[in-house]
């Protein structure tokens, strides 16, 4: 019987942990363990019964508590007050690795609404359940990519996205690194941005949705992390150090990100290439690119590093003409 009782537990662990962005949970769970569906649903049903998941308009959902707050965005309002006063009880308990995450993405977010929203509210929801918890942080101001498009002079708002996968890059240089919004994506489960109808999903191939439309903002952050999560900050951040750890001086650009099915020109590398000159190991992921041009490559891979000697820029998933067209650019000798 304990071996019987250990499997349910597994499977019940398995409906809990998968539920969220499974509707068919059901299906997948017998699959999984090669069981019933009238056997899965047994298990569905205890759980409805414990109160850890409910069922509503045919699909289940894992049972979850909310908390909303709404502050005024004066010079008064703080983070640091925010999170002592109204958020950090939502953590006790949590291991530390998991603290500290959340102590850091709350404030760093927080405060980017803070300083760089122009708008009047800001809202603050958190939503936990047995797994998991996440926080939502919107405002009502100008909109994170819109401000991104004008202080860089960008031709489109799905410009700013690439931006944001750079890191070091920031409306406000004087106040801020443009570290936060870089390694707080990088750090929680899952981590997207919503504003003008425009998606940053730091984390896109684990298609999780949110419903978005329960509140009006102009740019909305959602952060989720496991209440048992074994990350920690240190290890983010010495992923993107190359030789110091904590020197945020390597990087890698997904190249998808550009905003064109066309990369031919060296406007369009330029572009690409804004502010990697910050770094001193710069990596370029070509997966989804098909082909590029060599106007495009040439910028890229013999004109920059000519201009930035102390930049190290190579490429990585480049299929058999991407390469083509890079390394016919290293070897162009003029």
């Amino acid at each position: 019987m304990p071996g019987v009782r250990k499997r349910g537990e597994e499977i019940r662990e398995f409906i809990l942990a998968n539920i969220t962005d499974n509707k068919n949970i059901a299906a997948l769970t017998s699959q999984q363990y090669a069981i019933s569906l009238p056997a899965v649903y047994k298990h569905i049903d205890r759980l409805v019964l414990e109160n850890q998941i409910i069922k509503k308009d045919g699909n289940f959902f894992l049972q979850s508590k909310q908390y909303k707050y709404v502050y005024d965005n004066n010079k008064t309002l703080s983070e640091d007050v925010v999170w002592e006063k109204d958020i950090k009880k939502h953590f006790s308990g949590v291991p530390k690795n998991v603290w500290n995450i959340w102590v850091y993405g709350f404030m760093e977010m927080f405060n980017n609404a803070l300083e760089h929203s122009k708008g009047k509210k800001i809202r603050v929801v958190v939503e936990e359940n047995k797994l998991f918890t996440c926080i939502f942080i919107s405002d009502d101001g100008i909109g994170i990519f819109k401000n991104i498009k004008l202080n860089f002079n960008l031709l489109d708002e799905k410009d700013a996205l690439l931006e944001l996968e750079k890191g070091k890059r920031t409306t406000d240089t004087a106040k801020h690194s443009g570290q936060g919004i870089f390694f707080t994506s990088k750090i929680f489960d899952n981590f997207m941005i919503f504003s003008n109808g425009i998606t940053f999903d730091s984390k896109p191939e684990k298609k999780h949705q949110i419903n978005t439309n329960a509140v009006k903002f102009s740019t909305l952050v959602y952060m989720r992390l496991e209440k048992n999560s074994f990350k920690k900050i240190r290890d983010v951040f010495d992923e993107y150090s190359t030789e110091s750890p904590g020197d945020f001086d390597k990087t890698i650009v997904p190249v998808r990100m550009a905003n064109t099915n066309d990369l031919v020109s060296r406007s369009q590398a330029r572009r690409i290439l804004g502010g990697l000159e910050l770094f001193k190991d710069v990596i370029l992921d070509f997966s989804g690119i098909e082909d590029i041009g060599q106007a495009f490559s040439d910028e890229i891979f013999r004109v920059f590093p000519k201009m930035y000697p102390s930049t190290s820029i190579t490429a990585k998933n480049a299929n058999e003409n991407v390469q083509f067209m890079i390394n016919r650019a290293i070897n162009t000798k003029l």
